[in-house]
């Protein structure tokens, strides 16, 4: 994921020069299960809504609210969601992060955000470039 240039303004990247592995701990992530990013984007494919829309539209196919609700679902339990290295400043009050979540063709969001630490906490500082929705 590239962010946006202008996201960094102000904030000094911290020049690191070896790269760093980071791993999540378990107990961090109850939720969370990693997986092979192509993999995943071949079930997404399958599972996009956007699939039952094309039959109803394509083939005539009948959509009841009950088809178009579980195709969502479907989508959100198989969508991804990834995240950039998250950049810090050599002071480590401010980072920069982007995310996305994608569930189909026409499902998913993701922004930009920068971060500021106060205390031991970080908070949305704001986001800058484009916030998108599909």
């Amino acid at each position: 994921m590239k962010l946006d240039e202008g996201c960094a303004e102000g904030i000094k990247p911290e020049q690191t020069e070896n790269a760093v592995l980071h791993s999540f701990a378990a107990a961090l992530t109850p939720n969370v299960i990693l997986v092979d990013a192509e993999q995943q984007e071949t079930k997404i494919k399958q599972n996009d809504p956007q699939n039952l829309v094309k039959k109803a539209v394509d083939e005539r196919q009948t959509v009841t609210d009950k088809h178009l609700n579980e195709s969502v679902e479907l989508a959100f339990s198989t969508g991804l969601f990834s995240f950039s290295e998250i950049i810090f400043d050599k002071g480590h009050r401010h980072a920069i992060v982007a995310y996305r979540f994608v569930c189909g063709s026409l499902c998913g969001h993701g922004n930009d955000l920068v971060l500021i630490r106060t205390g031991n906490k970080w908070k949305v500082k704001g986001s800058c470039g484009v916030s998108w929705v599909s």
